[in-house]
């Protein structure tokens, strides 16, 4: 389909058949509407003579079809040489009936009419009596429209919608809205292609009936202007033309009009096609929001899997929620290189005594917070909370060799973040933080409620540590300590005495290796130890404020 606008002149008897048939389309038009109005203004008296008229308007139209064959061309000298001697017959007709009807009393509304049908064998006479019309109809001036233009009778409610009808003359314009308005639709009009493309991009409107042949910019470059459009490019358009040739309708299809519609057109047939016309739009508008409604729904139903699964990872680590999501279960997993962090409070007991149950529980929300932040920002897994105990992991479910470095590291930032929210509330609440490294069993348990947990030695060992430690210090195994101390400068405790009567080794962190805090050495050793750069480097170590 091609949105190109058609080249080349209007062959010369397209455009006299065009010429001629426009008064003849405001004769038969205006006499159909006027013998459809009768009944209502009680002047069904005038019904002969009206019918007269459009049988004479008729006659006309049948002579000029005769002559100007439809898609033929025609000497245009002698057509017109023979329509001067067949055609004045008739528009006499149509004179004389006007002055006849005239003559007894006529309601305003059919007199301002039988006006227009007057004019319109006047200038039906007009071209044919015009010299020089052999080579090129005459050029008349356009119907001014009416100040005042007569009422319709009363009609059914405007359809949904408004139509816009565009057409250089005043009289075809008038003539089609007064028929669209008798059918119930609300009309507005356009005088030429640039106030239509104007209407249409400030309005909303259902349907354009669009004439083809306009000064300036005619239907043709209309159309294309609208296809061009993304908004107004699915808006169907009728093209209205007195001009009935094949070729001008099969271009105004192929660049994309609804349909064609030759003056004058029958009532019945305008009414079909535009309610077809109408019909489609609003199936394609339904269709158009059932897929919004669609892709609406689709959105909807992705945010909801997107916060259920943010939920799920909430209290899942990422690879256990895909083998959970993927096959409804998780298998309890092997790993040989885990390290478990726990961080309590001390004296916590002692501290909520006299505290009221919501301060207390916003106090936890507040450090817990702070905590989950740390953990994230390091690559490491929260795994649950117990009362005002904290714990956290590395190492699992990817396997990841830095893990013990990067847990040391979150657990001077919740030291310090502590250390912050402690300043806030009169309590001062310290926090001890114990890490062991080692093997665990990993795995979710349950069907109801279902939570990741691991078990064996080190979370006990790790357990250990965090209450054998002391406010405000970072106590590690012996085994977590062999795993970080070329990173961190660390006190060796002895041998401590643990809750289940054991003496083991322990160490306290005292900081990053003095040698490691100059010119980005520290990051530079991480790099080689673990190939890749730290994930995050608290600047309080540093030394930074």
């Amino acid at each position: 389909m091609t949105n190109a606008a058609p080249t080349g002149p209007i062959p010369p008897a397209a455009r006299l058949r065009h010429d001629l048939l426009t008064p003849v389309n405001h004769l038969m038009g205006y006499s159909e509407m006027l013998q459809e109005q009768l009944e209502d203004l009680d002047a069904a008296a005038l019904a002969p003579g009206i019918r007269a008229i459009e049988n004479a308007a008729r006659e006309c139209f049948s002579l000029i079809q005769q002559l100007l064959p439809p898609g033929q061309e025609a000497d245009g000298a002698f057509v017109l040489d023979s329509l001067r001697i067949l055609l004045p017959a008739p528009i006499g007709v149509i004179a004389n009936l006007v002055r006849e009807i005239r003559s007894g009393p006529v309601p305003a509304a059919i007199d301002a009419d039988l006006t227009r049908i007057a004019t319109a064998a006047e200038r039906l006479g007009l071209l044919l009596a015009e010299p020089g019309t052999s080579a090129e109809p005459p050029a008349l001036a356009p119907e001014p429209a009416d100040a005042n233009p007569p009422e319709a009778p009363d009609s059914p409610a405007s359809k949904d919608g408004k139509l816009l009808v565009v057409d250089d003359n005043a009289v075809n314009r008038d003539l089609l809205s007064r028929r669209l308005q008798r059918e119930g639709y609300a009309v507005l009009q356009a005088a030429d292609g640039h106030n239509a493309l104007r209407m249409l991009a400030e309005d909303t409107f259902e349907l354009v009936l669009l004439d083809v042949m306009m000064p300036e910019i005619d239907g043709f470059e209309v159309l294309r202007q609208l296809q061009a459009s993304g908004r107004l490019a699915t808006l169907p358009v009728i093209m209205i033309s007195a001009m009935d040739e094949v070729q001008s309708a099969v271009r105004c299809i192929e660049m994309g009009a609804e349909d064609y519609l030759t003056k004058p057109f029958d009532p019945i047939l305008l009414r079909a096609r535009i309610g077809a016309c109408l019909e489609k739009k609003r199936l394609r508008d339904e269709e158009r929001r059932t897929a919004q409604q669609l892709r609406a729904a689709l959105d909807e139903v992705e945010e909801q899997r997107r916060h259920a699964e943010s939920l799920l990872l909430n209290i899942l680590p990422a690879r256990i929620s895909e083998e959970l999501r993927a096959q409804g279960s998780v298998t309890p997993k092997y790993f040989d290189d885990v390290s478990i962090v726990f961080t309590d409070f001390a004296g916590f007991s002692a501290a909520i005594e006299d505290m009221a149950a919501d301060e207390m529980v916003l106090m936890l929300h507040d450090y817990f917070t702070a905590f989950d932040r740390i953990v994230r920002r390091y690559g490491l897994e929260k795994l649950k909370t117990i009362g005002d105990s904290y714990m956290f992991m590395g190492g699992l479910p990817p396997r990841n060799p830095s893990h013990p470095v990067d847990a040391v590291l979150a657990c001077f930032e919740m030291l310090h973040a502590a250390e912050q929210l402690g300043s806030r509330y009169p309590q001062g609440w310290r926090i001890r933080i114990g890490m062991h490294t080692g093997p665990v069993i990993a795995g979710v348990v349950g069907v109801d409620k279902f939570a990741f947990d691991v078990w064996g030695e080190t979370v006990n060992y790790s357990s250990r540590m965090e209450s054998s430690g002391e406010p405000g210090r970072i106590n590690l195994s012996e085994r977590a300590w062999s795993r970080v101390k070329d990173f961190f400068e660390c006190e060796h405790r002895g041998k401590i005495r643990t809750k289940d009567l054991r003496d083991v080794d322990m160490y306290f962190i005292k900081g990053v290796h003095p040698k490691l805090m100059q010119d980005a050495a520290f990051a530079r050793r991480y790099k080689t130890y673990f190939e890749h750069e730290p994930l995050s480097f608290p600047d309080f170590l540093a030394g930074r404020p």
